[in-house]
């Protein structure tokens, strides 16, 4: 990646060579991570109003330049002042440049991995509590219409509720359905992403969906959370449990008896 760096700094940009990156993953990950900070994939697609498509920036010389442009505008200096500067790097200077961006890639790839494990561990813990509670776990499901949906005290894991995804299905007694997302954030800039673009953008869909009447969007969440994404996630209809204190979510479940 970092020797073909002059090719896509220079002007006109190769578009040949710039949709071969996108096309392939392992430089496709190397391109976002010449930025600091490094940009996510949705990221880089929002900086450059670009949906990627290597075939669309072979023929599109506009969009591929936005492409390249939103990275080489927030490169990182201390890793690639000599492109900064216009140059060939020096023998140090590349080589350095390679650890550190090795390093980097690691890092986020295990910080993923741990938040993945977290995640999978909430899920468990979710499932166990509601078990506790008396509920009864039943297979997953398509949930095309609520009739679909687990009977009143029942519960499923990851199921398709009408076109997205819920990590859990709760009905509750009263025979409302409420849709579980397990959370978890290690930074208050990642809880964004997290619970306002995740969790919340489902809550939408589900509300609008299925009406506020019948379903109750809810997530469970972990780690590092911007109080003001929180609140933004609750006015749009999103009910949030911390998960040290899952006892008010059953308690909420316990209330909704006859």
């Amino acid at each position: 990646m970092i020797d073909q760096l002059p090719v896509l700094a220079s002007d006109p940009l190769d578009l040949e060579q710039l949709a071969a990156t996108i096309r392939d993953e392992d430089l496709r990950t190397a391109f976002r991570y010449l930025a600091a900070p490094p940009v996510s994939e949705d990221d880089l697609k929002t900086l450059a109003d670009s949906n990627l498509a290597p075939t669309t920036l072979r023929r599109q010389r506009a969009e591929a330049e936005r492409v390249r442009d939103a990275v080489l505008r927030i490169i990182d200096p201390h890793r690639f002042g000599w492109l900064v500067e216009g140059r060939m790097p020096l023998d140090d200077e590349r080589t350095r440049a390679v650890i550190a961006s090795t390093v980097l890639v690691a890092v986020r790839k295990v910080e993923t991995s741990r938040r993945g494990n977290a995640k999978r561990f909430q899920e468990r813990a979710v499932k166990e509590l509601l078990r506790r509670a008396g509920l009864d776990e039943v297979e997953a499901r398509d949930i095309p219409l609520l009739d679909a949906a687990p009977a009143p005290g029942q519960f499923c894991g990851e199921s398709k509720l009408g076109g997205t995804r819920a990590d859990v299905v709760v009905r509750l007694y009263d025979g409302r359905v409420m849709p579980i997302e397990c959370k978890v954030s290690n930074s208050a800039v990642n809880s964004f992403k997290r619970i306002n673009h995740e969790a919340a953008g489902k809550a939408r869909d589900w509300i609008s969906g299925f009406g506020l009447r019948q379903v109750i969007p809810a997530a469970v969440i972990a780690g590092v959370f911007n109080p003001a994404n929180l609140a933004t996630a609750q006015s749009e209809g999103l009910t949030i449990y911390w998960n040290d204190r899952l006892t008010d979510l059953v308690d909420y479940i316990e209330s909704t008896r006859p």
